[in-house]
């Protein structure tokens, strides 16, 4: 199926999403942002301590489905850069996934701590695990890849991604201080695991779900892409041979697996380590200090290389950390508090960047190439996050049982833990984070996409795109000067006299 064969020649073609369609899609990351949060903080400890199975067993089961995860992620970013329709590309998968959601919230915290079969146990989490990464790939690698596609200007993206970014962090802040919250009221026995079901699955089920359900219906492509479809496997792999985009890949990875390290340690830290901290609290003052920063970088990212934002204040955060890991057991609490604030500040460049970049990265991408494939790269992306967070966390698992652990024996009890393993979670806290930063930290200094690189690729890439007779995926929404809902419905399959026309737009030569 093919469309009217027109594209935009402006370089710099001005704002383009109303502010309504800017917020709608902003919210949209609700899911990812705290979807994300919810696990990291509380999964790994929901399987050894309320559902029953050892460390070691956890562990390998969220190997497994993350390696699944892994894989369906350049999937399904191969077969959403690959669908056409008068919707786009990326929405119909969100719509689904939506709708799939509130199931999949339902299979993964299922409340099976009463079964008396270990394997079974590890089987059903291991199948509801797989379901749930499966749901969640149909909707995040297509929203993940529409916001490259949302504008073709930059700095309107930029702004649109830093939204979107703030509103993930929100979400993550909530869920993390919520999960935290529901753990403590689980231990003292305030409340029961159907209780914590019933949140988990209706509650947070909704609350991801009717954000992108609007996203569905609201938002826009107008990034033009190629007006045929072509499936191929080494499509897959393709990003892989941009430079940006594997440098990309390691900005990425470094701050999110630091997230998933400190997330995961913290209750275990609190539980065992310095049993005065409150996870609420140091959760609470860890994200609210870098969701503040988002109006810093706001600010910052129209006149600041994006590079130079990632990196600056790393060598804080590293001290801070190591400050925390070797907090005296007795000492006031107060003062893990303030590290964590000083933690939050040394990481939040690097928490809030990688998206901004990631734009740029596939604009770099469809000059390379020719093709505008945002699915392979944020699938791959994914992918490659995916495996290393399982590894990561799976050597966790390991470390605590190796280090001598003890799962609790019976339901809101406290084991008592051995010297070794609390040094062992203190080890896994500030080796992980010191070493994934150093790496982060050193390839933000090479990183080649300045501002005034972007600017140079943005003028290029629409010389490029006249050649390559790129089409815009929602019929005519690309030739537009202004948006205008009527091209929306506009069918794909038009008249060649209706093709809409205006400023700045040229037709192909056939």
């Amino acid at each position: 199926m093919t469309g009217p064969v027109v594209v935009t020649t402006q370089a710099t073609p001005g704002a383009q999403m109303p502010w309504r369609e800017r917020l709608v899609f902003a919210f949209g990351d609700t899911f990812g942002g705290g979807s994300a949060a919810t696990i990291a903080v509380l999964y790994l400890f929901y399987l050894t301590d309320i559902i029953g199975i050892e460390p070691a067993a956890a562990g390998a089961t969220i190997v497994v489905s993350k390696v699944w995860d892994a894989v369906n992620h350049p999937i399904f970013g191969m077969l959403s850069d690959n669908t056409r329709s008068r919707w786009g590309r990326r929405r119909p998968w969100i719509f689904v996934g939506a709708l799939l959601l509130p199931l999949a919230q339902a299979l993964l915290w299922a409340p099976i701590g009463s079964w008396t079969s270990e394997p079974a146990k590890i089987a059903f989490i291991i199948g509801g695990h797989l379901v749930y990464t499966t749901i969640a790939s149909i909707v995040l690698v297509p929203f993940a890849s529409l916001s490259a596609e949302v504008s073709t200007d930059p700095d309107e993206r930029n702004t649109v991604n830093v939204m979107r970014l703030a509103v993930a962090a929100s979400s993550g802040v909530a869920c993390t201080l919520l999960m935290s919250a529901l753990l403590t009221s689980y231990k003292n026995g305030d409340i029961g695991v159907m209780t914590l079901y019933y949140v988990l699955v209706f509650g947070l089920g909704t609350l991801f779900a009717v954000p992108l359900l609007a996203v569905a219906v609201v938002t826009h492509e107008r990034a033009p892409v190629p007006p045929h479809a072509h499936l191929s496997v080494k499509a897959m792999v393709e990003p892989l041979r941009v430079k940006e985009f594997r440098q990309l890949t390691l900005l990425y990875l470094c701050p999110a697996l630091t997230l998933d390290i400190v997330t995961a340690l913290i209750i275990y830290y609190a539980t065992y380590v310095v049993r005065g901290v409150n996870t609420t609290v140091f959760f609470g003052i860890f994200f609210v200090i870098i969701l503040a920063t988002f109006a810093i970088v706001g600010k910052l990212v129209t006149r600041v290389d994006k590079a130079v934002i990632y990196r600056r204040l790393i060598p804080l955060g590293l001290v801070a950390v190591a400050g925390v890991a070797f907090y005296p057991e007795h000492g006031p609490v107060v003062g893990v508090y303030v590290l964590s604030g000083f933690v939050a500040i040394g990481l939040a460049g690097s928490q809030t960047m990688t998206w901004v970049m990631f734009p740029d990265v596939v604009d770099a991408g469809e000059l390379h190439q020719g093709a505008r494939n945002a699915g392979s790269f944020s699938g791959l992306l994914v992918f490659v996050r995916a495996l290393a967070s399982a590894l990561a966390i799976w050597i966790l698992g390991i470390t605590l049982s190796v280090t001598g652990y003890h799962r609790p024996q019976e339901a809101y009890a406290v084991a008592r833990q051995p010297e070794s393993a609390i040094l062992g979670i203190r080890l896994s806290l500030v080796v992980w984070v010191v070493v994934l930063m150093c790496i982060g930290f050193a390839v933000a200094r090479t990183y080649r996409l300045s501002r005034a690189a972007c600017a140079e690729l943005t003028v290029e890439l629409a010389a490029a795109r006249v050649v390559r007779h790129a089409v815009a995926p929602e019929a005519g929404l690309n030739a537009l000067p202004t948006f205008d809902e009527s091209a929306w419905d506009q069918p794909l399959d038009e008249p060649e006299g209706s093709r809409a026309q205006g400023p700045g737009a040229a037709e192909a030569p056939r």
